[in-house]
């Protein structure tokens, strides 16, 4: 085939957007759709964001709320005025994904009175909704029944080194998300590198989960820890290189096939170990992967920076009012000012790998506290915020000087007056 046979037919082939949930994979047709649902080219700019949250009845912490009950308030939620939606996590956790705002200080603004509108709703049912990256309470139990999760369930209680692990993640984290564009071709493996880099000053700034079902694990991010428990093909950081797509396309590729369609259309757990680009080339008994298979199964990796034609930061613990909206302006700050990049990549170069001592100590640890000081610092000269947000911004800044956090104010609150108390402040 010539050069321009091949240009005009991959410019034919659908992409995975395009393409019919039963349309079959061979390859080549996988590796090409991955790729081209990598990275999108769009200049930055745009935000979105999601804010997950654990629900309980009020005033009982430790008991685990009535499932029909929070899909009922999640479904006549489900689309929020400003074109925001609220869907429920595995666990019961309840998420707010705004829509996709031209800045940051749009999206905060929608997201916050979105959220403030679900908790109300909550709270006429009985229901708290707290934001900490970990449930500090309760033992860790799937409520939500989709198919989609129970395959998760039995995939990941099947494997013996994780299986806690996968659990906990679905059942008992709670995660705050920005999302970013990619920016245009020549700048995405400097953007993926920064945001990649970002991952564990995040996770040592935002770390809410000390507590985990009723245990004081001593660490900073139990939900990290459990997130890092897992197959590092599902989620793992990425590796930094200079071809983000080629690199992504490997991994997705390369991860472990979590469930699969059976004979009735429904969704079965995978019986075998195989990665997809495996069962792509070898079926075996499974029946063929299609393109709604590799839809699937691309909501199945978890590392802490995913691509989805846009940046999806996934590395910051859920954190209250008023800490969340200040943390997401800094790091839509961070990777979108070009004022701040040269002083944002020299601080987090040092600790780009530092994911255990974010996980363990946090900012007690000099070198990442040394770098979100900078990063705070490099954010608070350049952001215009109202008088609220900047003060919390300049707080966050102030912690790290210290070499502690929020969350750490949070595990010892908890220490001291137990989560009764402590929870139901927190979920108003």
């Amino acid at each position: 085939m010539t050069t321009i046979q091949q240009h005009t037919a991959a410019q034919a082939a659908p992409t995975l957007g395009e393409a019919r949930d039963d349309l079959r994979l061979d390859p080549a047709s996988a590796r090409e759709m991955v790729a081209g649902a990598a990275l999108t080219d769009r200049p930055p700019g745009p935000v979105g964001i999601e804010v997950e949250g654990h629900v309980h009845p009020l005033g009982r912490p430790d008991q685990h709320p009535d499932f029909a009950v929070i899909a009922r308030v999640v479904d006549e939620m489900a689309s929020l005025p400003h074109g925001g939606r609220t869907t429920v996590e595995p666990g019961g956790q309840v998420e707010v994904s705004s829509a996709v705002h031209p800045d940051a200080a749009t999206a905060v603004a929608a997201t916050r009175a979105e959220i403030a509108l679900v908790r109300a709703r909550l709270r006429e049912e009985g229901l708290a909704w707290v934001f900490l990256g970990a449930d500090p309470v309760r033992p860790s139990r799937r409520l939500n029944p989709a198919p989609r999760y129970a395959c998760m369930e039995g995939w990941f209680d099947a494997q013996a080194d994780s299986g806690v692990d996968g659990r906990t993640m679905m059942c008992s984290t709670a995660a705050l998300q920005v999302n970013v564009e990619a920016g245009r071709p020549h700048e995405w493996a400097a953007r993926v590198r920064r945001a990649s880099r970002l991952g564990p000053m995040l996770t040592a700034l935002t770390g809410t989960s000390a507590h985990l079902a009723g245990h004081d694990t001593g660490l900073v991010s139990a939900r990290q820890r459990a997130w890092s428990g897992m197959d590092p093909l599902v989620s793992g950081p990425l590796d930094d290189t200079d071809d983000p797509v080629g690199t992504w396309t490997a991994r997705a590729l390369a991860a472990p096939v979590m469930h699969l369609p059976d004979d009735a259309g429904d969704l079965r757990c995978a019986d075998a170990d195989r990665s997809f680009a495996q069962w792509v080339e070898h079926p075996g008994d499974w029946p063929a992967a299609t393109a709604g298979d590799l839809r699937r199964h691309l909501t199945t990796l978890f590392p802490p920076l995913r691509l989805r034609g846009f940046l999806e930061l996934r590395c910051l613990d859920s954190l209250p009012e008023p800490w969340w909206p200040a943390v997401v302006t800094a790091v839509v700050t961070w990777l979108d000012d070009e004022r701040v990049h040269p002083t944002v990549d020299a601080a987090l170069a040092p600790v780009a790998a530092h994911w255990s001592a974010a996980t363990t100590v946090g900012l007690a640890d000099p070198a990442l506290a040394a770098a979100a000081v900078t990063c705070l610092d490099a954010a608070l000269a350049v952001v215009d915020l109202p008088a609220p947000d900047l003060a919390a911004l300049a707080e966050l800044r102030r912690l790290a000087a210290r070499g502690t956090s929020v969350g750490a104010q949070v595990a010892d609150d908890l220490r001291r007056r137990g989560a009764g108390p402590v929870l139901e402040e927190l979920s108003r």
